[in-house]
C-alpha cells in the first residue's frame, strides 16, 4: 500500500526547512527561511505556533537538552540562544551565543543537527549561489560547536550545506552539499572530529532531473530519506550500494527537508518552500505552481521509522 501525505495545519512559508522532532514535547520544530520566522507544531492539539525574531535571518532551531523554553538558533555568522513558550507569537529572550569570525562576508549559517551527545554541528553557504550557483566557490564549511570544545572548524570546500545525519553507531556522518550535487559521508573519530570525506550518490551523474539534494535524515534500517528541491519527491537511498529504493512523491516542487517524528518516531515530516525562482539554480526547468507549495506534510504508511533526534546540550 502507497504511503500517505497529508498537509499539516501549518500556514504555507516561504522557505520551510530544520524540521526538527522534540520527543519529550512530540512538537515539530522548524523555521520560515525567507520569513524569517520559527514554528511549532504542537502533536497532541494538531495546531501550529509561530513567532518572529527580531534578526536578519533564521536558518534553524533545536531545543535545548534540560530546559523548558530556551532554543539555539543559527543566523548569518552567529549561534543564538533564544527564550520562547512555543505558544505566544513574541520571542522572550535572545543573546548571542556564539560568531564566526573565520566566515567570509557572503557566507552564512545554514543546516544544523546535534549529535548523540548533544554537540552542535552547521555548516555554512555562500548566500552568493542564490543568485548564480553555477558560479559560486566552495567557500563554505562545517562546524562542531559544544561548551567545552567551542566552534571546531570540522571540513572546508563546502558549496551549500545541507541536511546532516548519523548512523546508528554514530561511526558515520552523513551530508548533502546542494551544488556538489551529492550526498557525502564521513567518518567519526572518537575526538569528535570527521574525516574521509566520500561521496556515497551523485544525483547529476544519475541524471536525475533536478540533482539538488536539499535537507536529509536516516531510518533505524541506516538508509537516507533525501529531500529533493525541485524534484517533488523524497528518495530513499542506501548508502551501502548506493541504490535508490524508493521514492515518495510530495504535491510540492521545492522539497526542502525531511525528519522522522511521531509517537514511535513513524512519521515522516517534510518541508517546502514557495519561491520559485526564475535564475539562479541551475538545473531547474520552470517550477509548476501548486497551492501546496510551502506547506509542511507528514508522510504515515512508511516501511520504516527514524532514530531520534538529539536536543543541544548546553
Amino acid at each position: 500500500m502507497a504511503p500517505t501525505v497529508e498537509k499539516l495545519p501549518i500556514r504555507p512559508l516561504g522557505v520551510g526547512e530544520g524540521p526538527h522532532w522534540d520527543i519529550e514535547t512530540q512538537s515539530l520544530y522548524l523555521i520560515d527561511a525567507t520569513g524569517i520566522a520559527i514554528v511549532r507544531y504542537d502533536l497532541a492539539t494538531n495546531k501550529a505556533f509561530i513567532a518572529k525574531p527580531d534578526l536578519a535571518a533564521v536558518s534553524f532551531i533545536i531545543p535545548v537538552a534540560g530546559t523548558k523554553g530556551k532554543f539555539v538558533i543559527g543566523s548569518g555568522h552567529k549561534l543564538y540562544i533564544i527564550g520562547w513558550d512555543g505558544l505566544s507569537d513574541k520571542i522572550d529572550s535572545i543573546e548571542v551565543l556564539h560568531e564566526l569570525t573565520d566566515a567570509l562576508e557572503n557566507n552564512s549559517i545554514n543546516d544544523a543537527k546535534c549529535d548523540s551527545s548533544g554537540r552542535l554541528w552547521f555548516g555554512t553557504l555562500d548566500m552568493l549561489c542564490l543568485r548564480d550557483g553555477d558560479k559560486i566557490n566552495p567557500s563554505g564549511r562545517i562546524y562542531s560547536y559544544s561548551k567545552q570544545e567551542g566552534c571546531r572548524e570540522q571540513a572546508t570546500g563546502i558549496y551549500l550545506s545541507n541536511g546532516i545525519a548519523w548512523d546508528a553507531q554514530e561511526k558515520k556522518m552523513y551530508y548533502n552539499d546542494t551544488y556538489a550535487y551529492s550526498v557525502d559521508s564521513f567518518d567519526c573519530n572518537s575526538d569528535g572530529t570527521i574525516g574521509n570525506r566520500k561521496v556515497i550518490y551523485h544525483f547529476k551523474e544519475n541524471n536525475i532531473k533536478a540533482p539538488l539534494p536539499d535537507g536529509l535524515t536516516i531510518d533505524k534500517d541506516g538508509k537516507l530519506w533525501v529531500a529533493l528541491f525541485g524534484n517533488s519527491e523524497v528518495l530513499r537511498i542506501d548508502p551501502k550500494t548506493k541504490k535508490i529504493l524508493e521514492r515518495v512523491p510530495i504535491p510540492a516542487a521545492e522539497v526542502t527537508s525531511v525528519a522522522w517524528g511521531g509517537p514511535n518516531l513513524e512519521h515522516l515530516y517534510v518541508t517546502t518552500g514557495n519561491i520559485h525562482p526564475k535564475e539562479g539554480l541551475p538545473n531547474l526547468e520552470d517550477l509548476p505552481i501548486s497551492s501546496e507549495d510551502g506547506c509542511t506534510f507528514r508522510v504515515t504508511g512508511l516501511s520504516t521509522s527514524g532514530l531520534p533526534m538529539v536536543p543541544f546540550k548546553l
